[in-house]
Parts: C-alpha cells; structure tokens; sequence
C-alpha cells in the first residue's frame, strides 16, 4: 500500500492543499494592495447632503483630505463614525488645512442623513451617484474604506475596513504636512 503511486499522489495533493489553506489564514484580508496608493486621485463631483454645496476634486487642489466611503447599513461604519468626527474636530475644522468627506454607497439621502444626525457627523457628507461611479473609480471593495489623500492630489493610504486611532494618529499628520512640502 504504502509503494503505490496512487498512495503517494494522494498525499502530495492532500498536503498542497493543506499549505494552501494554511497560508492564506496567515494573510489579512485588509491588507489587499490598492493599485491606486501612490497614484493621482481619480477626480469626482458630488453634492452635500444636507446644503446641496458642491465639491469636486479640483476645488480640494492644495488641500489634503481624507475621504470616507460608509453606508447607514454598514456595522462595521458604525463603529468608525465617532473616530472620524473627533479626527475632523481634532484637524479638519480649518478645511484649509485638512478636509474630512464622507461619501455614502448604495444608500438613500433620508438613511445617509438619519445615520450622520445618529453618530454626530458634521463634516462634509454627500452620496455617491445612483451608479456608484466615484466609489467604482476609487474601486471599493466594500464599506468602510478611507482614501488620505495628499495637498497634491496624491492617495497615500488606503484602509480596508473600519479606520482605527492608530491609522488616523499616524497618516493625517503626514497629510497636514504635505502641505507645507514643495
């Protein structure tokens, strides 16, 4: 039994597999590299929520701004909804400075609004078109995803998934300074 090729075979299958498996748990799934992180910004226009003011990338030229894309049905926002109003309260009240955005997908202005008044959003809020075009451009895995995004239009990080203390302690002070870099 323990000479047949068959034997053998099977073992070998058996164990690939088993390597397989065994090194795909050790990967975060949220740490997929995004082709766009050192890359322009893709451009975008969309509308506030609540004041109907416009906002597109060209008016944010010079300006670094972490952009967040959320849903009202989305847990996973929930939990990052109060970390990225202290982030705007603690940096971006000066949009000179740093500009905070959030962009719900796949949502309705009425649960985008209910959801920002729930968690005390007061930044810029806006909904993606009915196509999804701006969260398609930036392709979104899914929500939560934050884009920083340097004074030169240049991404820097992407987050997959719920932002942390952490990642906002660490990449909005490299944003700010980006602005003072020729």
């Amino acid at each position: 039994m323990l000479k047949s090729w068959k034997f053998w075979a099977v073992v070998a299958v058996i164990g690939g597999l088993t390597a397989m498996f065994a090194s795909g748990f050790g990967h975060d799934p949220k740490l997929v590299p995004s082709p766009l992180v050192h890359r322009p910004a893709p451009g975008f226009k969309v509308t506030e929520l609540n004041t109907g003011a416009p906002l597109s990338l060209e008016s944010l030229k010079g300006t670094p701004f972490v952009l967040n894309f959320f849903a009202s049905w989305c847990v996973a926002c929930r939990d990052e909804a109060r970390l990225l109003e202290s982030a705007y309260l603690r940096w971006g009240q000066d949009p000179s400075k740093l500009r905070v955005i959030g962009i719900a997908i796949q949502d309705t202005p009425e649960a985008a609004r209910a959801f920002a008044k729930r968690y005390g959003k007061t930044y810029y809020l806006a909904l993606d078109d009915a196509a999804g075009d701006v969260s398609l451009n930036y392709g979104l895995y899914g929500v939560p995803e934050t884009f920083f995004v340097d004074a030169k239009g240049i991404i820097r990080y992407k987050q997959i998934g719920a932002v942390t203390p952490e990642v906002l302690e660490e990449q909005i002070p490299k944003l700010i300074a980006s602005r003072e870099q020729p």
